[in-house]
């Protein structure tokens, strides 16, 4: 839906979509891989606290102000993060992933620059 929404032009609706949507899930997963599920309702409660440097630095570039490029960025960043985890978690739990439907996001997302 984000790729879509970009593609469309509507900045402010992706930012929305990326903070109000995407990023919830987002944390919940990190949260889950990293045995950190405390605030697993409010995700981005202690997060300072509660994940390593590395997941605060990937969840940081996830976010933008409502700016075209900021957004596009910050978008791609999401979708990149998200298939790590992703990738994490099927190597834990043996979950098979959609590679080539992850790949056709992929696509979209680069292709509404």
């Amino acid at each position: 839906m984000l790729a879509h929404v970009l593609a469309r032009g509507e900045i402010a609706r992706a930012q929305a979509l990326l903070h109000t949507v995407i990023a919830p899930q987002q944390l919940q997963l990190c949260r889950l891989l990293r045995d950190s599920t405390a605030h697993w309702l409010t995700p981005s409660r202690a997060l300072e606290q509660d994940l390593p440097s590395t997941d605060r630095h990937r969840y940081a570039s996830t976010t933008a102000a409502a700016r075209d490029q900021d957004v596009r960025t910050a978008a791609r960043n999401s979708w990149r993060w998200s298939r790590d985890l992703a990738a994490e978690a099927a190597d834990r739990w043996t979950i098979h992933l959609p590679r080539e439907l992850h790949e056709q996001i992929s696509n979209l997302l680069n292709d509404s620059r």
